[in-house]
């Protein structure tokens, strides 16, 4: 079972992903705080990290480059859910090295095919 790891500071959007996440038999961890994510993600990769951009303290951004300079989390797919729908944002975190951004509000349907898709090709990839 695939795992993924849900990181946003506003509980109540962690509890709806991971609720659509696990309805659709994933295995989910969660964090509110971008600092003990990072931590946590770099102890022990998930094979996927949902990740807010708006975030106290350590943002999704600041967070998102960590994660990719450290070897354990480089190769990590990271899919941004961030209410953020600029150009410019989208822009910014695909060249910081997310592999796909969904904006809030999203459809549940989208959510998990999207995930599905970076997960198939994360597999295909590490099995190449």
């Amino acid at each position: 079972m695939a795992r993924v790891f849900v990181v946003d500071d506003e509980p109540d959007m962690v509890d709806l992903l991971a609720t659509i996440l696990k309805s659709d038999g994933l295995e989910v961890d969660t964090d509110t705080d971008g600092r003990s994510a990072l931590a946590r993600l770099l102890a022990d990769p998930p094979d996927l990290v949902l990740l807010d951009l708006m975030m106290p303290d350590l943002d999704g951004m600041e967070l998102l480059k960590l994660l990719r300079l450290d070897a354990k989390g480089a190769n990590v797919p990271v899919l941004v859910v961030s209410a953020r729908s600029g150009h410019q944002d989208q822009l910014g975190t695909l060249q910081l090295g997310a592999n796909a951004y969904i904006c809030k509000p999203f459809s549940p349907r989208e959510l998990v095919r999207q995930v599905r898709q970076l997960l198939e090709t994360s597999e295909v990839e590490t099995n190449a």
